[in-house]
This record gives structure tokens, sequence and C-alpha cells, in this order.
């Protein structure tokens, strides 16, 4: 550059170039309405480049989802909701190896900056655990919790409820990947677990809006968004058909050199086969997981995977 205005005047172009390029994208509002009008994500995420502007034109002209897109997002901010869209640097960096599959905005009520951590563990298993599977769970996250480690499940009852409780009694952080608006607590039994994640520094986490209610269809999917916010998932206890194992399979699905991430899956191994447990033992004899047996420790090396002594 010839002299400090050039290099100026070169700098606030760059600077506007920048600006309108972050204008471009869809707003919040802009995306909550087009997912009110029916949009799915890969849909949007595959006409993003190229209808972005007949988007945002659909978007203005749909006057009462845009409106009611712009109310739901003030009660979620009056309640302390924080919505994240794909765009901005704050989203879970994680999420964007979900791919297409990623969801546009994230609800997040809590510790946001939990959601970028990589020293992390998810913790899964069945509703209908019996006491050696909550142990495990409890177990497990209470170590992780003891090592200043984030330990991540979906807030159901059963193992999920075990693995947040263990990991905040032992003082840790605790993040809860629910299928339902962060105005809904699934099931409404756990508010008080809810509310205790979020007072004592976790965060509670949804791809959905207020008021949207939890579905099967919706509880499989979220699973999704549990296994690729961590590099290792421990199943605690769960039957060969059940929610778990779908988590299991995303586990599988999104992993590899594609997705930056070589996810690793363990499962607890108990002394007796039954039917609680016999999705463990299915992943155990299959080599589709690493076994961790009772009484075994459980640390996180300098690569935050999951070491098991």
């Amino acid at each position: 550059m010839k002299n400090s205005e050039d290099w100026k005047g070169a700098a606030k172009k760059q600077q506007n170039k920048i600006e309108a390029w972050r204008l471009s994208y869809l707003s919040v509002e802009e995306l909550l309405c087009l997912q009110l009008l029916g949009y799915f994500p890969k849909q949007l995420y595959e006409d993003m480049e190229s209808e972005r502007y007949s988007l945002k034109e659909t978007a203005s002209m749909s006057i009462r989802e845009l409106d009611k897109a712009k109310r739901i997002l003030d009660r979620q901010t009056k309640a302390g909701v924080i919505t994240i869209p794909y765009h901005e640097e704050a989203y879970p960096h994680h999420f964007r190896n979900l791919c297409q599959d990623a969801p546009l905005l994230v609800h997040v009520l809590g510790n946001k900056d939990l959601l970028n951590r990589e020293d992390n563990v998810a913790i899964i298993g069945a509703r209908a655990a019996d006491k050696d599977g909550l142990d495990m769970a409890y177990g497990l996250a209470k170590q992780m919790g003891e090592q200043g480690h984030i330990v991540i499940s979906g807030l159901a009852l059963g193992c999920d409820t075990a693995a947040h409780r263990g990991c905040l009694d032992a003082g840790g952080q605790t993040i809860a990947v629910v299928a339902s608006g962060l105005d809904i607590t699934h099931p409404r039994v756990n508010k008080s677990l809810q509310d205790e994640i979020v007072a004592k520094g976790g965060a509670i986490l949804s791809e959905h809006p207020f008021g949207v209610k939890a579905n099967p269809t919706r509880l499989v999917a979220r699973c999704r968004m549990q296994v690729v916010l961590t590099q290792s998932v421990i199943v605690a206890q769960c039957p060969i058909i059940s929610g778990t194992m779908y988590a299991v399979r995303f586990a599988q699905e999104y992993c590899g050199d594609k997705f930056g991430l070589r996810r690793q899956i363990y499962a607890v191994e108990y002394g007796t086969m039954d039917e609680l447990n016999s999705g463990n033992k299915f992943l155990l004899d299959c080599q589709l997981a690493l076994p961790i047996k009772p009484r075994q420790r459980t640390e996180l090396d300098g690569f935050d995977c999951l070491v098991v002594n």
C-alpha cells in the first residue's frame, strides 16, 4: 500500500464485504419462520447457497409465521434461552460434523460455553434400568464430574437421570440434550433436576423452539446431537431393542475421517446376561463396543478420549 489511507480504504472495503456476506444469511427469525412453514434443515442447507434470497423473500412474505417466530424468540429471550444460528461463531462446532443433518438453530438454557468443550463423555442407557445399570451410570458420571469433565445425557428417566445426578453430586457440570422446546420438561418429574443442572453451571440443549413437545421421532433425532458432542459414548445398560441403540447407530454413522472424529463406543460388561443388558451383550459380542467392567476406573487422556483402567 502507498500510504495508510490506502490501507484504511482497503480494510474498510473488506469489512463492508464481510458484513454484506453475513447479512445475506437468514436471520434467526427468518430461519425459525421457515421451520414453522415446514422446511426441514436438510432442505434449507441444500437451498441455502443458490436460493438464499428467495428464502428470505419467502420468510418476509409469510407474515403470520414470521410474527409467530418473533414472539417465540421474545419469550425465549425473557426466559434466559439463547438461540444460536448455524452461521454464528458461537454455534457448537461439534454439530458441524452432522453436515446437512445439523440443526439450523440450537436453543440453550444455561452455560452455552460447555457446548464447545472437548473433554466430555456421553453416558446413556435405558429408562427401565435396574439397580446395577443405575449404579453404573451414576458411578461413571461421578468419576467424570470429579475429574472436572462434562457429562452428556438426555434427561430421561433411568440411566440418563442417574448420569446427570452422579455428575452433579461430584460438583461437576452436565449437558442435557432434550427433544422438546425448553419451556417443556420431558419427563415432567425431572423439572427439579433440569433446574439444578442449570443452577450448577450446566446446560439444557434443544433443536426445538418453545411449544414443541417430545415425540418418538424427536427423541430418536436428539440422539445424534448427544453423540456428536463427544468422542466417547458409554452405554450403561440397555435392552437390545431400545432407544439407546439408535444413539449407538448415530455414533457409528457420524464417525471417521469425513467427520474429523473416530468416536469410541463403550458398553458396561455385566457378569450375568438378562433382558435389561442384552443390548450391552450384543454390542460387546459383535465387537461394536469396548468393555467397561464394574469397579474399573475411567478417565480422559490428553486427547480427550476415554481410558479404562
